[in-house]
C-alpha cells in the first residue's frame, strides 16, 4: 500500500513537471510567434511616446480595483458568519496578486488567498467557498460587460455574434453553478469519503455565501463596477499610446480576453494574453505591435501593483 502511494505521488509530480514545461513552452512559442511578425522598433516608439499621465491613472485605478475586490470578498466572508477586518483581506488580496507572478495560471494567487483566510477563520472549506464565489460572481459580470458592448455597437455584434452568445451563456452557467452548488452534493458520493466530505462542506459554504439576496446583489454590483474599472484601465492605456479604438470593441474584447487568459495552457497567461490582445484588437484596426503593447502595459501595471503584495509578504516574515 505504501509503495503504491509513493508511486502515485511520484507520478503526479512527474505529470506536474511536464505540465509546467508545456505551459512554459507554450508561452515562449506564442511570444516568439508574435515577435517574429512584429517590428521591434515600433514597440520602442510606442513606449517612448506613451503618456505618463494616462498610465498613472491606469495604475491608480488598478490599486482601487484591488481594494474594491477585497471589500466584495469581505461581504461573502461575513455572509458565512465570520468577522475579518477589511485591511487583512486587502493585504491578502495584494499578496495573492504578487504570487500570481509565479503561478502557472492567472488564478494561482487565489490559492494564497484561501490559505490566508483559512488561518483567519480556521475553516478551509469556508475560505475556499468565499474565494470561489467571489471569482465566479466576477466571471458572471464579465458577461454583463459584453452585453454592454453589444448595446454600444450593433456592427461589432454582428461580426462576433457566435462568440458573444457562447461567452454570455458560459457566464450565465457559472452563476447557476454557484447558486446551486449545494445541489451537486449527492454527485460527490463516488469520491473518497474524506474528499467528498470536504467538497460537500465547501458547497454548503458557497450556499451560505450567496443565499442572502442582499449580499448577492451587492457582490454582483461591486463585481460589475470592478469589471468597468478593468475596462477603464485598458481605455487609459489605449489613450496613453495615442490610439483610437471604438468603446464597443473594448467592452466586447476585454472580458473575452481575460476569460481566455484564465485557461491553464501558459505560464500565468504570458504569451496567451498578448496573442489574444493581438487577435482581437487587430479586428478593431490596430496593428499587431499596437495591440501587444496595450497588453504589455496592462501586464506591467498589474505587476507593478502586485509588488505591494511582495512588500506586505516580506513584512509578515
Amino acid at each position: 500500500m505504501e509503495l503504491t502511494q509513493k508511486s502515485s505521488q511520484l507520478q503526479r509530480k512527474g505529470q506536474s513537471r511536464y505540465l509546467a514545461l508545456f505551459k512554459a513552452a507554450m508561452s515562449v512559442f506564442l511570444i516568439g510567434a508574435l515577435l517574429a511578425k512584429s517590428d521591434l522598433d515600433k514597440y520602442a516608439e510606442l513606449i517612448r511616446n506613451s503618456s505618463p499621465l494616462y498610465l498613472g491613472l491606469a495604475l491608480l485605478i488598478t490599486v482601487v480595483s484591488i481594494i474594491l475586490s477585497a471589500y466584495k470578498w469581505q461581504l461573502l466572508v461575513i455572509a458565512q458568519g465570520f468577522t475579518v477586518p477589511l485591511r487583512r483581506l486587502i493585504s491578502s488580496y495584494f499578496v495573492g496578486l504578487f504570487f500570481n507572478n509565479f503561478m502557472p495560471t492567472s488564478i494561482g494567487g487565489d490559492v494564497v488567498r484561501v490559505l490566508d483566510l483559512r488561518k483567519m477563520t480556521s475553516s478551509g472549506p469556508a475560505a475556499a467557498a468565499s474565494v470561489v464565489a467571489e471569482r465566479v460572481l466576477a466571471a458572471f459580470t464579465l458577461g454583463l460587460i459584453v452585453l454592454c458592448g453589444v448595446a454600444f455597437g450593433t456592427g461589432v455584434t454582428a461580426r462576433f455574434s457566435v462568440a458573444i452568445l457562447v461567452f454570455v451563456g458560459i457566464c450565465a452557467l457559472a452563476l447557476l453553478g454557484i447558486l446551486y452548488a449545494h445541489k451537486l452534493a449527492p454527485l460527490l458520493a463516488r469520491y473518497e469519503a474524506s474528499i467528498a466530505g470536504k467538497l460537500k462542506e465547501t458547497a454548503e459554504s458557497i450556499r451560505s455565501s450567496v443565499e442572502n439576496k442582499n449580499t448577492l446583489v451587492k457582490v454582483l454590483f461591486y463585481s460589475f463596477i470592478f469589471q468597468l474599472m478593468v475596462i477603464a484601465i485598458n481605455i487609459f492605456i489605449i489613450k496613453a499610446l495615442g490610439l483610437h479604438v471604438p468603446i464597443a470593441f473594448v467592452f466586447l474584447f476585454i472580458p473575452i480576453i481575460f476569460a481566455i487568459t484564465m485557461l491553464p495552457i501558459s505560464m500565468n497567461g504570458l504569451g496567451l494574453r498578448e496573442a489574444t490582445y493581438a487577435y482581437f484588437f487587430t479586428q478593431a484596426g490596430l496593428s499587431t505591435e499596437e495591440s501587444v503593447t496595450i497588453s504589455l502595459f496592462f501586464f506591467l501595471i498589474v505587476t507593478l501593483v502586485s509588488l505591494i503584495g511582495g512588500v506586505i509578504f516580506a513584512l509578515r516574515k
